[in-house]
């Protein structure tokens, strides 16, 4: 007979609670976007997207590539900390694949779990490859809290005339998602520390592991150099996703200031973040009809906003699927040995 290790519960238990978190996540976008459309009339979100300009979406396409591409360079910047220089094209093909996961499975963490696994097959060290990921999503995280906040504070005063009227609960969340992020940082950057503080207190089984990821975290801690770039990508990262979403305006043809984006696409990423969305579907929607509204734009026309961007992320994580019918076992092969 099998043991099982104290305080585990058991594999049925496990398979009930992961099912009972996919329905309240579908039940948590689906019923409110399903709420948000039914406020509306569908035939106006329609009518709005017959009208879009196909150059537009064609740039947000092009916009939306080029942030991928960022990202892995961004990735590919962090694993160079830890000496390991992997080519590019790797980088991007796998970065695809887990979009494709995360866009088209029920799941937001589904794709850095199949990064940290080919880099880690790939590398011989799943401890640097989990850092690597982790400090990726991390930074990102960083940058998009910068930008929340600096918006929230912008058009909640005078200071440029675009007062608008910001949710104390988004407010709240987006500064308590900037300290959490923040002390995500500190927590990494001094985790050999950390663990050879704590470590009397962990399984002895976990304590190698667990010590291989530490040291592979406080790695970034002293490369002062890779961590700037990171951050510098970072930023990038996240003013063409909001210039995504402006070009998205446009083809719509909604006339809209480029900073009520820079203000409601954070605060999408961040409300998104919670276990009730699924690929901020619902959340996109009502943090844009939340906006928009304040400027004259009419809740359907905000709507088919929230879709037309999200359509255009599937378009392009769609290229993962292609990755993952063509590429095969050369996704994890490191070509230096074949």
């Amino acid at each position: 007979m099998t043991s099982r290790p104290a305080g585990s519960a058991p594999p049925d238990r496990r398979s009930t609670t992961k099912i009972l978190l996919l329905a309240l996540r579908f039940l948590g976008s689906g019923g409110l976007l399903t709420y948000l459309v039914w406020k509306v009339n569908p035939l106006t979100i329609w009518e709005t997207w017959q009208q879009a300009d196909l150059r537009l979406l064609a740039l947000a396409i092009a916009l939306q590539l080029l942030c991928v591409a960022i990202s892995a360079l961004k990735w590919g910047v962090l694993l160079r900390s830890h000496g390991q220089q992997q080519p590019y094209l790797w980088l991007l093909a796998i970065y695809f694949v887990g979009q494709f996961t995360n866009n088209f499975l029920p799941t937001s963490v589904g794709g850095d779990a199949i990064r940290i696994v080919q880099l880690g097959r790939r590398i011989g060290s799943y401890a640097q490859s989990s850092a690597s990921v982790f400090m990726e999503r991390l930074t990102g995280f960083l940058a998009l809290s910068l930008i929340a906040n600096i918006t929230l504070i912008i058009t909640s005063t005078d200071l440029i005339g675009a007062r608008l009227v910001n949710e104390p609960t988004l407010t709240l969340l987006a500064f308590g998602f900037t300290l959490v992020a923040i002390a995500a940082v500190i927590a990494s950057f001094s985790a050999p520390w950390l663990l050879r503080r704590f470590h009397t207190h962990l399984p002895k089984s976990a304590r190698k592991p667990l010590q291989s990821i530490a040291n592979s975290l406080g790695i970034y801690a002293s490369d002062r150099g890779a961590m700037i770039k990171a951050m510098s990508l970072s930023l990038l990262f996240h003013m063409l996703w909001i210039s995504l979403h402006y070009v998205c305006g446009l083809a719509l043809h909604i006339q809209a200031p480029l900073l009520i984006y820079a203000l409601m696409v954070p605060l999408t990423d961040i409300v998104g973040l919670a276990p009730i969305f699924f690929n901020n579907l619902g959340a996109r929607d009502l943090v844009f009809t939340l906006y928009l509204s304040q400027i004259g734009i009419a809740n359907a026309t905000a709507i088919a906003l929230a879709f037309t961007a999200f359509t255009v992320r599937l378009v392009v994580s769609s290229l993962g699927g292609l990755v993952l019918l063509f590429g095969g076992t050369g996704m994890r092969d490191d070509p230096s040995q074949g």
